[in-house]
C-alpha cells in the first residue's frame, strides 16, 4: 500500500523539470528553423505555379477570343490613374511600375496615341481602356494616353542581372518596333503598347457593353482587379496596409500604318515573360 510520501515522490519523478522543458523548446525551435525555409520555398514554388497557370490561361483566353470574334476585347487597363495627369495607377506594385516612375510623378513611359496607332487598336477591337478605379473608361482616340514599353532610357529591360532588353519570342522590343527579324505576320513598324490584365476575365457579353468596374470586381465585361497574380508584391509582415498584388501585362504592337494591333506577349513581375 502506497503511503502519502510514496505517492508524492512518484508524481514528482514523472514531472518535467524546467531544464527539460527548456531543452524541448530548444529542440522544437531548431527543428522549426530547419524545416521552415523548405516549407516557405515550397509555398513560393506553388504560388509561382499558380501564377504561371493563371498567366497562361489569360493568354489563352485572349487568343481564343481573338480567334472567335476576330478582334480583342475591350476593358483592359491603361495602367494610369487618370488621363490627365498621367500618373501610374495607385496600388501598382513597384515591380510593375519600375519603368513608369513613382505614383506621384509623371509617367516617363506615357504616350499620347497618334491617329494611326489609335486606329490600330480600334481595328483590333480595343475600342476603349479602363483607367484608375471604379467605372472609369475612355474611348480610344488620337491623343488618349497609354503606356508604351519604352522610356527615356530606351526600350524596357527585364529583371535579369545585369538587366537585358525585354524580348518576346527571342526578339528584342526595339526590333519589334522596327519590324526587324519579326514573324511573317508582323505588319511593319510601330510601337509596343502595354495594357493591364488579370486572370478572372468575363468577356462573355462583350458586344455593346463596356461596363468595366475596376474597383469591386463587379465586372460584366473586362478585367476584374480581384483576380490578381497570386503572389504578393509586398511582404505582408512588413506592412500594416493590405498587400499589393501584381497584375499581368499584355504587350500589343500597334502599327504606323494603322493595321490591326497584335498581341506579342505578356509579363508578370513574379513569373516573367510568356509568349502567346
Amino acid at each position: 500500500m502506497l503511503t502519502k510520501s510514496t505517492r508524492h515522490n512518484r508524481v514528482k519523478r514523472s514531472s518535467f523539470t524546467l531544464i527539460e522543458l527548456l531543452i524541448v523548446i530548444g529542440l522544437l525551435g531548431a527543428l522549426t528553423a530547419l524545416i521552415l525555409p523548405s516549407l516557405m520555398a515550397n509555398r513560393e514554388e506553388a504560388l509561382g505555379d499558380v501564377c504561371d497557370y493563371n498567366q497562361a490561361g489569360t493568354v489563352r483566353v485572349l487568343k481564343q477570343f481573338y480567334q472567335v470574334y476576330h478582334h480583342y476585347p475591350v476593358g483592359m487597363h491603361n495602367g494610369l490613374q487618370n488621363d490627365e495627369p498621367t500618373y501610374p495607377m495607385a496600388g501598382l506594385p513597384s515591380a510593375q511600375a519600375d519603368h513608369m516612375g513613382p505614383p506621384d510623378a509623371a509617367c516617363p513611359s506615357v504616350y499620347a496615341l497618334s491617329e494611326a496607332h489609335a486606329n490600330s487598336l480600334i481595328a483590333a477591337g480595343i475600342k476603349s481602356v479602363c483607367r484608375g478605379d471604379g467605372y472609369n473608361s475612355v474611348a480610344i482616340a488620337e491623343t488618349v494616353n497609354v503606356v508604351q514599353a519604352r522610356n527615356a532610357s530606351g526600350a524596357w529591360n527585364d529583371d535579369s542581372d545585369p538587366p537585358q532588353e525585354m524580348t518576346f519570342d527571342g526578339i528584342e522590343l526595339s526590333d519589334w518596333e522596327t519590324a526587324t527579324g519579326t514573324p511573317a505576320w508582323d505588319k511593319g513598324a510601330g510601337k509596343v503598347i502595354v495594357l493591364w490584365i488579370a486572370p478572372t476575365i468575363d468577356w462573355e457579353n462583350h458586344e455593346g457593353n463596356e461596363n468595366t468596374d475596376w474597383s469591386k470586381g463587379a465586372v460584366t465585361v473586362g478585367i476584374d482587379l480581384e483576380g490578381k497574380c497570386p503572389i504578393p508584391a509586398v511582404d505582408i509582415d512588413e506592412s500594416e496596409d493590405p498587400p499589393e498584388f501584381a497584375y499581368y501585362m499584355a504587350y500589343f504592337k500597334v502599327y504606323d500604318s494603322g493595321a490591326s494591333a497584335r498581341l506579342i506577349g505578356t509579363t508578370c513581375p513574379e513569373c516573367g515573360i510568356l509568349n502567346p
